[in-house]
């Protein structure tokens, strides 16, 4: 096992010039992995509940937050094209086309917006984004099996999905946004930024560049496990009516008590 003075003096590294993860301290699921993301995981939590506390700062902390991120997201792919051993830039992996990165998209809605686009930005946030920031979090195995969280990239997947989770928590917290339906087709809002990103995601999946973005191929191991002799095309179909149903169920609960109210109101008015 390598000394933690080999992180900090290889903190840039590009994994092919690494050693194997369980040669190094912090990669997935080893004691500096687990200590680092409670500590994180506690300043995301209180920071998060400190400025919900603070309504009027709350746009301006996002709207720092979306610039770090943005730029940081062109910092990584041109430091992962340029310091890999043969430099490059892989269309098939570096663009910021994964369910993740549409948070970058969906931020000015969410900052600035107002009324249907606003409803949009926030429900991504509150169902995919909810969902992709917790499971990069807590299990970040596709950074953490090359690198160390003491690390480029690891800091930055830790930094990106913190950044989703206390999004979501100040939201959340403050009431900026809640789950909230009134109508059948406010169950269908949230999943409609995935849509739209889908778009440029199939057109370079199914191009001759042959990429996953999105997973909408399939070539992800659960996907894998899930469908291990279904052609491109059905774990497509499938992937929608997932990115469909899936943000429409954190909503339903809301929906259903409106369902109810109405048919009480109507019953005894």
């Amino acid at each position: 096992m390598k000394p933690f003075s080999f992180l900090l003096e290889n903190f840039f590294t590009h994994k092919d010039f690494l050693p194997p993860a369980d040669q190094m301290p912090g990669t997935l699921f080893t004691p500096l992995h687990f200590v680092f993301a409670s500590i994180l995981l506690i300043l995301v939590i209180s920071s998060a509940i400190y400025v919900a506390k603070h309504p009027r700062i709350i746009r301006p902390v996002f709207t720092a937050l979306w610039i770090i991120l943005v730029v940081l997201e062109v910092v990584i792919v041109t430091w992962e094209s340029l310091s890999a051993r043969n430099p490059s830039f892989d269309f098939q992996t570096n663009l910021s086309l994964y369910p993740c990165s549409i948070f970058m998209f969906v931020m000015p809605f969410a900052i600035w917006g107002r009324g249907f686009w606003k409803d949009v930005a926030c429900g991504y946030v509150f169902t995919l984004g909810l969902l992709g920031s917790a499971i990069n979090f807590f299990y970040p195995a596709i950074r953490l099996s090359e690198y160390s969280c003491i690390s480029f990239a690891g800091f930055h997947t830790y930094f990106y999905h913190g950044a989703m989770l206390f999004t979501f928590l100040v939201m959340l917290l403050s009431h900026y946004y809640s789950y909230h339906a009134e109508h059948w087709w406010d169950l269908f809002t949230p999943c409609i930024a995935s849509l739209l990103v889908s778009i440029p995601a199939n057109i370079i999946n199914y191009s001759p560049i042959h990429a996953d973005y999105m997973f909408f191929r399939g070539h992800f191991p659960l996907l894998m496990a899930l469908f291990p002799n279904a052609p491109d095309w059905a774990v497509t179909v499938v992937l929608y009516g997932l990115y469909i149903f899936i943000p429409a169920l954190f909503f339903l609960p809301s929906y259903l008590v409106h369902l109810r109210q109405r048919k009480y109101e109507t019953v005894f008015a």
